[in-house]
């Protein structure tokens, strides 16, 4: 960036570079950051693009993200040279290893949801800003979730340089992926956010929460038609908003706005001011960390909050009420965020 900056590149918007201080205990930084101008960051930040402990690993790309992101990303990634096969593509060892569907390499490559282990926690799951998370991980088939030395006194410079990354192209590879990234959402014209990759997403985790709770829900009387009704109608307006961007007229700095406008205030949408039950600073009413793995991330987390090991509570009449409250903010908000695309009102 500072090379195409020499030679006269000024990006359509503007890129800020952070660097958070006591990440690890807590997210503190990047958290007060976000808190301090949360106003700003929400009117004004189309994306938030995260990394940490790059190199955490030497075998493929891993990434999580919000959906609105997925397509950038992806073809992000086909103009990076793999760094360990600079004649092919990151995006096609990133797939032949991690596949969207396991043991198939002729899918897409898979992108995971985001929990809250790294600095995108503030700007995704409290202010509501599409966000990703990218480095280079250890092969899943050595049964640890981390490299060995992760966060031990062995964890310096010299294990990166011996050992992880000697030749540094996998730190190379991420950051270019990165710049690729910025670059695109930077200099745009109109914002290559795809709104149907969230219906997708929304999509699957209802088949999910179906398939693992549909049963349970049903023996107390509490259907899901309501909800499956917000997503159609969430679906069916990103079909349209869709359309719409595709024919948008570029030479109309109005429709533009209008247009990007839309695509920014989509993942905002599925904040819920009042937050998670009994986590009110988590507020992402569609993704969230999970309440008992923070790493990961949970589909519809105040709906799975609610309904975790629900069999044993004491009071089961109690957590009820509370599993039919999560589904109508769930519902509620889905609806709303399918407004946004499509309201003629304002």
């Amino acid at each position: 960036m500072g090379k195409l900056k020499g030679e006269g590149w000024r990006p359509r918007r503007t890129v800020v570079f952070g660097s958070w201080g006591a990440e690890e205990e807590g997210l503190i930084g990047s958290g007060e950051f976000v808190e301090d101008y949360i106003r700003s960051l929400q009117e004004r930040t189309v994306a938030y693009l995260n990394c940490d402990s790059v190199a955490s690993g030497n075998f493929s790309l891993s990434v999580a993200a919000s959906p609105l992101l997925h397509s950038m990303i992806r073809e992000a990634s086909k103009k990076v040279p793999d760094p360990h096969e600079p004649s092919k593509k990151l995006y096609d060892t990133w797939r032949m290893k991690r596949p969207e569907e396991e043991g198939n390499p002729d899918t897409r490559p898979k992108i995971n949801k985001l929990g809250a282990g790294s600095d995108y926690a503030p700007f995704f799951q409290h202010a509501g800003i599409a966000s990703s998370d990218m480095l280079s991980d250890i092969d899943p088939a050595l049964g640890v979730t981390s490299y060995p030395l992760y966060h031990s006194a062995y964890e310096t410079f010299d294990l990166q340089d011996r050992f992880i990354d000697p030749d540094w192209t996998v730190h190379q590879a991420v950051g270019r992926l990165w710049g690729e990234m910025a670059v695109i959402l930077a200099d745009a014209l109109v914002l290559p956010l795809d709104v149907r990759d969230y219906a997708t997403a929304l999509q699957q985790m209802m088949d999910e929460l179906r398939q693992e709770h549909g049963s349970r829900l049903s023996a107390q009387n509490i259907g899901l038609e309501h909800l499956e009704s917000a997503i159609a109608n969430f679906t069916r307006a990103t079909t349209t908003f869709h359309q719409t961007v595709g024919s948008v007229d570029k030479s109309n700095p109005f429709t533009v706005r209008a247009v990007n406008d839309r695509l920014m205030k989509l993942e905002g949408a599925f904040i819920d001011p009042l937050g998670l039950p009994d986590r009110p600073w988590f507020r992402h009413v569609a993704f969230a960390p999970s309440s008992v793995n923070s790493y990961a991330g949970q589909s519809f987390p105040g709906l799975a909050d609610a309904l975790f090991d629900i069999d044993n509570a004491a009071d089961q009449a109690a957590r009820w009420e509370v599993v039919k409250k999560q589904l109508a903010v769930t519902t509620f908000t889905v609806q709303s965020a399918a407004n946004t695309l499509v309201s003629n009102l304002f």
